[in-house]
């Protein structure tokens, strides 16, 4: 461990006071994720925040994990599930992310392969009936590409409370109902 790293380790022992300044100057934040209930502010707050973040940072990058997505609103510009320079800014990106687009078979009936349709129709419909799939599935490929991507902090607006929650209980429902399904003792 560096003393880079020491330095940030030790940063977090003291209580830092509850500001937004303390959030702009702290280098070390690189996942910022802004929840709560429906309709309290998470997408005002996310576009604010990515847009103070991006006067102290070289790249930020605001992705709305949200099934009502609402960047494309606040910045008056359409957004994708690939992150698109917002307009006005040189190092603010941004991208909404469609949970439910995601699938086994890539969207299409038997995934376009001959003779597999029933067999992945089956799968998508078994997959999607599990509780938190589609945000987990979705988290998983915004986690995949933004790993390979060069910002220096990402700011989550995130799906209302309920949708984040059903997200976090996915292993132990996965667990449960695997162990119902095949049979196993023990698991439950």
């Amino acid at each position: 461990m560096g003393d880079s790293d020491t330095e940030s380790f030790a940063s977090f022992e003291e209580p830092l006071d509850p500001t937004l300044q303390n959030v702009l100057d702290q280098n070390g934040l690189k996942w910022i994720f802004v929840g709560g209930k429906g309709g309290v502010g998470k997408t005002t707050t996310s576009c604010c925040l990515s847009i103070l973040l991006s006067k102290v940072r070289d790249k930020v990058l605001l992705i709305s994990t949200d099934p009502a997505h609402n960047l494309s609103d606040a910045f008056q510009q359409k957004f994708s599930g690939e992150p698109q320079q917002v307009n006005g800014f040189e190092n603010l990106f941004a991208m909404e992310v469609d949970a439910s687009a995601k699938s086994v078979g890539g969207g299409a009936p038997g995934g376009g392969e001959p003779g597999l349709g029933e067999g992945l129709d089956f799968l998508n419909d078994m997959a999607s009936s599990i509780p938190g799939i589609d945000e987990a599935m979705s988290f998983g490929e915004v986690m995949k590409e933004v790993e390979q991507m060069d910002y220096s902090v990402v700011v989550f607006d995130t799906a209302p409370t309920g949708h984040t929650l059903r997200l976090l209980s996915l292993p132990q429902v996965s667990t449960a109902t695997l162990g119902h399904t095949l049979g196993l003792p023990g698991i439950r």
